[in-house]
């Protein structure tokens, strides 16, 4: 219990209103995962915090990272103050760090996607080598063949993959 106390003191008040249907579907899911509302809604709006910060342009987000950092420790400071303690440690996101793990996520990711065109370009650069030599004006004419062969094999297969999702769809309805 002291405990519990405890981190509940490191946790600023926020009031806010809500729509009657934001408000209902909290109580909806608080009901089903027998889990108090207040820690329900702390846990979206962290959430909700955590995704629109990963969406900022990393210079901006550096900039806010620093700035809440610092805010929070002063923040932490005045509950330590109101609670009669020398200091507390402060609760949630360090968003130094988060900005650091948004950025190794966004060199993964662009990584990924550099590698994948990578792929892309050796299969392209695999296919001409396996082609006969022929003069810089008819390989145009069988690139552009080969554009419009690859769109129709491409919609042939859209055309054959349909009717099957249509019927798992419709087995499942069924089902």
């Amino acid at each position: 219990e002291q405990q519990r106390m405890a981190k509940e003191a490191t946790y600023s008040p926020l009031e806010i209103s809500t729509s009657s249907a934001d408000m209902a579907i909290i109580n909806t899911i608080s009901k089903r995962f027998n889990k108090d509302k207040t820690l329900l809604v702390r846990e979206a709006l962290s959430q909700a915090l955590l995704d629109m910060f990963s969406a900022l342009d990393p210079v901006e987000r550096k900039m806010l990272a620093k700035d809440a950092d610092e805010l929070a420790q002063s923040i932490a400071a005045e509950i330590a103050e109101e609670q009669g303690l020398d200091s507390l440690d402060v609760t949630g996101n360090n968003w130094v760090q988060q900005d650091k793990l948004c950025i190794k996520a966004e060199k993964k990711a662009a990584k990924e996607e550099a590698d994948r065109q990578a792929q892309m370009a050796d299969k392209v650069l695999g296919h001409q080598e396996e082609a006969p030599v022929m003069e810089i004006e008819e390989a145009e004419e069988t690139d552009v063949y080969s554009e419009s062969t690859d769109t129709n094999a491409l919609e042939e297969e859209t055309d054959q993959e349909e009717p099957i999702a249509e019927e798992q769809n419709t087995s499942s309805i069924f089902s």
